[in-house]
């Protein structure tokens, strides 16, 4: 049994601390860990911009990297108390593969022998197998990872053959067509739909003519549209790892004066930390601020999105894609 005073002095207290952790400003605010998958992205992003002007970002990344490499060759998304995973050290090992020296030829190894044990070998059937099978029919994360992977050139010359491509124009159409087809929504649909799209339509166009020109005929438009929703500061959601992915498949492009890729640069550079490493998010005052504010509410108060306000975001496709 509960002790009803204790419980109500329990939450008293609590509510007291909670107040208290707000900052002179009134919000509160949060510190996330530095991430070896937004810290991989961000490097092979500043590579393909410019890998003499951002040579000593580049290279401190590196480094932190593979400080920051678990002892069985694998890399969490935060740092070594987090498990490592596929993504993330498939992530690394493109950086390392496609900018690391020879001084990372030891790190370099350590990660294909855990790959190896992940996927069974280094093949690129076998590491795009094991990615999809991760993330089954969502292709949020499997696609942009393995364009990395197709960028850095691990997946082989023909490595783009890996990477199921992504139907970007249909980022022209209203919003509420989405929803009447009843599409997976996922909050940041466009950038990812439109620029990672874009970078496997210029490297392996369709066969299917139809779609071929559609395609082409978008490219212009959906750039525009991709331009048009970047955020003043150049982050997408304040994400390294997604303004990181726009970033890398528009400057393959040919694209890198594109004034995406300048903004989403200097988000990118601003955002880094004093030891070479980055953050998934530069900024939680916005979330925890939210669940905050959720907790302090009186029992019984109904504090909710309207309808349009919940389905504001465009659907990525996660199924089959032309």
């Amino acid at each position: 049994m509960i002790d009803h005073d204790i419980l109500q002095d329990t939450i008293a207290n609590t509510r007291r601390r909670l107040l208290d952790a707000r900052t002179p400003e009134g919000i509160w605010a949060g510190h996330l860990s530095s991430s070896p998958l937004a810290a991989a992205v961000a490097v092979f992003a500043l590579h393909l911009v410019d890998a003499n002007r951002f040579r000593s970002l580049i290279e401190n990344g590196l480094r932190w990297l593979a400080s920051s490499q678990q002892d069985d060759g694998s890399w969490g998304d935060a740092e070594k108390q987090d498990p490592g995973n596929i993504s993330t050290t498939l992530l690394c090992y493109a950086v390392f593969s496609a900018v690391g020296s020879e001084a990372y030829s030891e790190t370099l190894e350590k990660t294909k022998k855990r790959l190896i044990q992940y996927a069974g070998s280094l093949t690129p059937q076998a590491i795009s197998q094991v990615v999809y099978a991760a993330y089954g029919k969502d292709r949020t994360f499997a696609v942009p990872i393995l364009t990395m992977c197709a960028l850095a050139g691990v997946l082989g010359e023909n490595g783009w053959r890996f990477v199921r491509p992504l139907p970007f124009e249909l980022a022209m159409l209203p919003r509420g067509f989405f929803r009447w087809l009843k599409l997976t929504v996922v909050s940041y649909a466009l950038p990812a739909l439109i620029a990672i799209g874009q970078v496997k339509f210029y490297f392996d166009r369709p066969a299917n003519p139809a779609v071929r020109l559609i395609r082409k005929l978008g490219r212009n438009r959906t750039l525009r549209q991709l331009e048009k929703i970047q955020p003043a500061n150049g982050g997408f959601l304040e994400a390294i790892p997604l303004t990181s992915f726009v970033v890398m498949s528009l400057a393959s492009m040919e694209l890198k004066d594109h004034p995406v890729v300048s903004k989403g640069v200097d988000f990118i550079v601003r955002s880094v930390r004093e030891d070479g490493s980055w953050p998934i998010d530069t900024d939680l005052s916005t979330w925890v601020t939210s669940l905050s504010v959720e907790a302090l509410l009186p029992p019984g108060y109904e504090a909710s999105l309207s309808e349009s306000e919940r389905t504001n975001d465009l659907p990525l496709v996660s199924g089959s894609a032309v």
